[in-house]
């Protein structure tokens, strides 16, 4: 979007001729600082066209100057100060009745919400964009308010509503500005990358790979637009989707050039929050390429630079590739202690989500008194109570939606039992409540006997089936406070707090006993399950993940012995 300075300025007012050539001068010096990337100096260059304006008693410009400002400051990331520039520019709008205006002033707010992860609050705002911009049938205005509800979508991890709403707006950037047309796609690039991620995860390869293929082409096309535009800020952007993706295509070096361009670019232009991002993703690259060991070190610097900027959500994101990578390297300790960090990192984020929420309230109380104060009272109370009730509607969706993400994030499409995201948070607070309260806890390992056997035999949706009712099994034979989740493939954990070895082995062999009479005639004739369960309690362990190492181990014995067994420290029991 660009600012029209051309903009009627509400009612005429004697000016000195000069000072008005002053203020048309800074607007469009400003105007050409966003183009060019040059964003601390335009920032600079609207403030003082801001305050010449209101000096001069032109409102118009006024909001012209703060709208700029805005736009400036969501490139250098002071994303509190957007939102309350934006409150600035709206109020002067409203009064002027400038519908159009004010509708592009609060996509440009939405995107600094959600910056500042307020997805609801982004949303709220961006409902208000909506219904304006389809009263005024502005098709441009709607295609800024489909993109920023796509993006705000992104950001919740729900990447194929994003995907939705990016498909209904790119037809209308077809009529549209480079800027538009460069935004639409950049974004779809971007999108990419989450919902490729998401589908390999479920299992769905040939989705996720075509969804790659058009990121890669989207994200093409999105770097030579910016070198068409010469504009050093997308330029940046696209070049770090494009290697994202490049990386998860296994093209391992054409990603890390194209990523250490953006660097480059992003750190001579000082747009901070982008040379971080892009450095992260070349140590990413790294991590997908085997070189796990090599991207360590660069990961630990990342990090010491995400907490130097004060950007805990790109912390979270670099904190969890840092675990893997650990990981893969055999330092499974501090793989430990790093996902310790994330964890408490996460908790402290989500006190400084609602810490600034009730900032942005505070400050959207003070100026609603103001506006109450300046206009009648009556018309503006009917008003706000038809808007109150309208984003009470819309918060009770949001809330449902969260709750439903929520859910998705901790849970396996498959079998609705807690999957190995939600296992690796819980297993720790477990341990740690063991610990401190001096009480007992056990871990089980449990593998399905010659589970390939049951696909190459009965088929693959046989074996989704098995799986399905081994959950349902293991539901079954639970209490309350137990932790069952699946680990991946074929392979089970549960957590019994409060049992000892013995009486764990003793629910085990029940277990065990249960799944091998089971009626399994009943998927598919002549189908046989049985299981081998590894079975460890806590001792003189000092984390968790030496629990389940040993549970781990157990269960290969188990499997080494001849299936269909329990395996424990002091022993093991036959089938029979």
């Amino acid at each position: 979007m660009s600012v029209d300075v051309s903009r009627p300025s509400g009612p005429a007012v004697a000016v000195d001729p000069e000072a008005r050539a002053e203020l048309n001068a800074l607007l469009a010096a400003s105007e050409g600082a966003l183009q060019n990337g040059q964003c601390v100096d335009g920032a600079g260059m609207a403030r003082r066209a801001s305050l010449l304006a209101a000096a001069l008693g032109d409102r118009g410009r006024q909001a012209a100057a703060l709208g700029l400002l805005a736009r400036q400051l969501t490139r250098t990331g002071e994303f509190e100060a957007t939102v309350e520039t934006c409150d600035q520019a709206a109020t002067i709008l409203r009064e002027l009745d400038d519908q159009a205006g004010y509708c592009e002033i609060l996509i440009v707010q939405a995107l600094a919400l959600n910056a500042l992860s307020l997805s609801a609050e982004a949303l709220n705002v961006l409902s208000v964009g909506r219904d304006l911009a389809t009263r005024l049938r502005d098709s441009g205005l709607l295609y800024w308010v489909l993109n920023r509800i796509a993006l705000v979508h992104s950001g919740m991890h729900d990447y194929r509503r994003a995907q939705e709403f990016q498909q209904r707006a790119l037809p209308l950037a077809q009529e549209m500005d480079d800027d538009a047309r460069f935004c639409i796609i950049n974004n779809i690039s971007d999108t990419a990358v989450g919902l490729f991620r998401q589908l390999s995860e479920e299992g769905d390869q040939a989705g996720a790979q075509e969804v790659l293929r058009e990121g890669l082409i989207c994200a093409q096309d999105a770097i030579q637009l910016a070198a068409s535009t010469r504009n050093p800020y997308r330029q940046a952007l696209a070049l770090d989707n494009s290697g994202l993706l490049l990386g998860l295509a296994g093209r391992y070096e054409v990603a890390r050039e194209r990523l250490a361009t953006a660097h480059q670019i992003a750190q001579t232009r000082d747009y901070h929050s982008l040379a971080l991002g892009a450095r992260f993703h070349i140590a990413a690259v790294l991590v997908m390429q085997g070189r796990a060991q090599e991207a360590v070190p660069q990961l630990e610097s990342v990090l010491e630079r995400a907490v130097e900027l004060n950007e805990p959500p790109v912390q979270l994101e670099i904190l969890l590739e840092l675990s893997r990578a650990l990981e893969l390297t055999g330092d499974y300790r501090q793989a430990l202690q790093r996902h310790k960090e994330w964890v408490t990192l996460e908790h402290q984020l989500r006190s400084t989500v609602a810490a600034t929420r009730a900032r942005m309230l505070v400050h959207a109380v003070d100026l609603d008194a103001a506006r109450l104060d300046a206009a009648d009272a009556r018309t503006e109370s009917q008003l706000y109570r038809e808007r109150s009730r309208q984003l009470e509607a819309e918060k009770r969706e949001l809330e449902t939606l969260a709750a439903e993400l929520d859910q998705r994030a901790n849970e396996d499409a498959l079998t609705r039992l807690s999957n190995r995201h939600h296992l690796e948070n819980e297993l720790p607070r477990l341990f740690q409540e063991a610990v401190q309260n001096g009480r007992a806890l056990a871990v089980v390992v449990l593998d399905i006997d010659h589970f390939k056997h049951v696909n190459d035999t009965f088929g693959h949706a046989v074996g989704d089936s098995v799986l399905i009712e081994m959950a349902d099994l293991l539901n079954r034979s639970r209490r309350a406070g137990d932790l069952v989740g699946r680990m991946g493939g074929e392979e089970f954990l549960i957590a019994f707090p409060g049992l000892d070895e013995g009486s764990a082995v003793e629910v085990c062999q029940r277990l065990r006993r249960n799944i091998q009479t089971h009626d399994w005639d009943a998927l598919r004739a002549g189908l046989r399950v049985t299981v081998s369960l590894g079975v460890c309690a806590l001792s003189d362990e000092t984390d968790i993940y030496d629990v389940v190492e040993r549970a781990d181990s157990r269960m290969y014995r188990a499997k080494r012995a001849g299936r269909n067994r329990v395996e424990w420290y002091s022993g093991f029991e036959s089938a029979s």
